[in-house]
């Protein structure tokens, strides 16, 4: 890169104008953190169709983008004439999508397929326009960002994408996730949800794709051997949960599964320190965040041995077929029961956990974004 001036980058930071962030949020939240705290030779002007809940994060130049009702009309319609005005030498959209047309090369992060080999698993409009969209957009991009070699497998193969194009950048836990020792902490969380029995976490927006309905019958079954076991639900509820909450009447759980909704992101590293173990027995995931924050509080984590799950895992989780309530179950109760076992996954999560980072994923980012320059 050329010394002569800094380099400009537009960055999509739409998913931060919802206060309460999801995977794609954390993403862009942690990573545009992570690049501002390089403080090199780049700048980074915020995109976006509405305001990001008052200001541009510290360390940006600020927002450009008009406000505009809907996001993906804003980002066809009127954000490539607004990019023509501010010129930046590359733009990064965070999250899949991207005008079919920019007056600079685009780096865009393309999380996962799900929407392609689980589109049953997706609300219909997410399936007639955000997948009709992908491919060209994936096409028009000078380089693709994703977030395991799963998904980048699965885009090379379903997008007809050159692997050179494609750049595998892991996701971390934010630095907040790590082994609290602060009883008052603990203390307060557990007072705050009355958490007063030993309990597995699942940590999520509640929808389809994360396989809870088979969890709670799963977890019916441990309860019978371990009475004082909860099952706390945290997340969002998405779209066709209906069934869950069918599952939890039918098989008398009210008593033992807690529903806590959105849990604000002060409490989640004491809860994950707090629980014997998190759920995480998701059907597909891009890179499956909740896995690592765990780890890397030193909470044992039980998942799924498909999709990116077992690779970010990588021998530091029990892993179970996610299709087989019995080997949830059989899962769920070794980790309750065996204290050996847990010790051990606790000590491999928390080496595991250490590998990820921010500062690395940005570093590696920048490069993406030398090379297209």
């Amino acid at each position: 890169m050329s010394n002569s001036r800094a380099q400009l980058i537009g960055f999509d930071a739409t998913p931060l104008q919802i206060t309460r962030h999801s995977g794609v949020g954390n993403y862009t939240a942690q990573l545009l953190t992570a690049l501002i705290d390089r403080a090199d030779a780049r700048q980074y002007v915020l995109l976006a169709n509405r305001t990001l809940n008052g200001e541009a994060p510290r360390g940006s130049l600020g927002q450009v983008g008009r406000r505009f009702p809907n996001r993906s009309a804003w980002m066809q319609l009127a954000l490539p004439r607004d990019l023509a005005a501010v010129r930046p030498d590359v733009c990064h959209f965070t999250n899949s999508l991207a005008p079919l047309r920019t007056p600079c090369p685009m780096v865009i992060t393309l999380h996962d397929m799900s929407l392609f080999v689980h589109a049953r698993l997706h609300p219909f409009k997410s399936q007639l326009f955000v997948r009709s969209i992908i491919p060209a957009v994936a096409r028009r991009a000078a380089a693709i960002i994703t977030v395991s070699q799963h998904a980048k497998r699965e885009i090379v193969a379903g997008l007809n994408i050159p692997p050179e194009k494609v750049h595998v950048i892991y996701e971390a836990a934010a630095p907040q996730y790590r082994v609290l020792t602060d009883a008052p902490e603990l203390d307060r969380v557990r007072s705050r949800y009355e958490l007063t029995h030993p309990f597995v976490l699942y940590v999520g927006t509640i929808e389809p794709r994360k396989n809870l309905t088979r969890l709670v019958t799963a977890f019916a079954q441990a309860h019978r051997h371990c009475p004082d076991l909860e099952l706390v639900l945290v997340g969002q509820l998405g779209w066709k949960y209906a069934s869950l909450l069918k599952a939890i009447e039918d098989l008398n759980l009210g008593h033992a599964v807690r529903r806590l909704g959105y849990v604000p992101n002060d409490d989640l590293p004491a809860l994950y320190n707090l629980a014997r173990l998190l759920a995480f027995p998701s059907l597909y995931e891009g890179f499956g965040l909740p896995v690592v924050e765990a780890m890397a509080c030193g909470t044992p984590v039980l998942t799924s041995n498909g999709s990116s799950l077992a690779e970010i895992a990588a021998g530091a989780s029990c892993l179970i077929d996610p299709l087989d309530v019995n080997d949830i179950a059989h899962g769920l109760m070794c980790l309750t029961t065996d204290d050996a076992l847990h010790e051990n996954l606790r000590a491999a999560g928390l080496t595991r956990a250490a590998q990820f980072s921010w500062q690395r994923a940005a570093a590696e980012t920048v490069r993406v974004y030398d090379a297209v320059v």
